[in-house]
């Protein structure tokens, strides 16, 4: 099973192809208190606001399948729920960065208006900067996120935050001709990737020492399911080790591996998780960064001689430092450079 993880799927996605999920936090600006789904005694819920932005722009609602509103859009985006009520934009395979950068930059801005109208931002940042943990409920109560809560409870105080308090941008791209070579390549760009995306320092009004606070919630929430599980002589058997090693939340086997959250997720396709969800501007920058040193080899062979193996504890520093590391902040200059 975890051998066709990085094996593309009969309806492969075409070379060059490349998609994200941005996710973003509804805040009210009169208080900065969380925006529940729902309408409530305090106004408006996001669910109404996407609703009346889909009414205006024909975009399909349907129920998804923990039974929350879900909405698609024109293009094949669709719009739905992360457990704490973030926003989660799922976007279409595009065939290119920028196409995918107007796609969401159009969904984000629909949204904001609707959203700017009742008086609530939308906010394109790592982790709450607002509100603690006590404050923002789970909003999603199907048995997937019962299950994660009562897991995550009996650890630490991490997951839950992670769950209903954080918001990243992800990227996907296929496994391509070599799903081996581009693996390792991924997880070694892992750490500079969060390094360079690192937008979250502030949690609950409080300064935390992290450049990354999403980053440090992820990577404390359970040792046996984060960080970069590499091993250059058996990648995939490091990968299958590492999901029968990790602590079960759902019995059945295919949903066990939905519950792994690597910094890079095979999926038939690989989920690039490492960055903190960010402006549409940054997006950009991220989405072409990534895809050109995916898509060009001359780059990708500069980029394999400049990091070298992947290296987990680059990860802590990332997190803590960002781009204020000399050596992340070295090497990715040097990577910007070859662009």
């Amino acid at each position: 099973m975890v051998a066709d993880l990085f094996r593309a799927p009969a309806a492969a996605r075409p070379d060059g192809s490349i998609g994200a999920e941005l996710e973003l936090i509804p805040v009210r600006n009169s208080s900065e208190r969380r925006v529940a789904i729902a309408s409530g005694r305090e106004g408006s819920g996001t669910a109404e606001i996407i609703r009346s932005t889909a009414t205006v722009r024909g975009w399909h609602e349907a129920l998804d399948a923990y039974g929350a509103s879900s909405w698609t859009t024109a293009d094949g985006s669709r719009i739905s729920y992360e457990p704490g009520g973030q926003i989660e934009i799922s976007s279409p395979v595009f065939r290119s960065p920028e196409t995918l950068e107007h796609s969401l930059g159009v969904t984000v801005a629909d949204l904001r208006e609707s959203a700017g109208a009742q008086g609530i931002s939308l906010l394109a940042t790592g982790v709450d900067p607002y509100n603690a943990i006590d404050d923002v409920s789970l909003e999603l109560h199907a048995p997937r996120y019962e299950a994660m809560t009562r897991y995550f409870d009996s650890i630490g105080p991490s997951g839950v935050r992670m769950m209903r308090q954080t918001a990243s941008l992800q990227v996907s791209v296929e496994v391509g001709a070599n799903p081996i070579e581009r693996w390792a390549l991924l997880n070694a760009l892992a750490p500079y990737l969060l390094a360079a995306s690192a937008n979250s320092p502030i949690y609950a009004g409080r300064a935390t020492g992290y450049a990354s606070y999403r980053a440090h919630l992820w990577q404390s929430l359970d040792h046996s399911r984060t960080g970069i599980p590499f091993d250059a002589r058996d990648p995939v058997g490091a990968y299958a080790t590492f999901a029968d090693r990790a602590g079960r939340i759902l019995s059945d086997d295919a949903a066990h591996l939905t519950t792994l959250f690597p910094e890079i997720r095979p999926r038939g396709y690989f989920e690039i998780r490492s960055m903190d969800a960010m402006e549409l501007d940054r997006v950009g920058d991220m989405l072409r960064f990534i895809y050109e040193i995916m898509h060009r080899p001359d780059l990708a062979h500069e980029a394999r001689k400049l990091l070298g193996n992947p290296d987990p504890d680059l990860l802590k520093r990332a997190a803590l430092l960002g781009r204020s590391d000399p050596l992340l902040d070295r090497r990715l200059s040097a990577l910007e450079r070859l662009l």
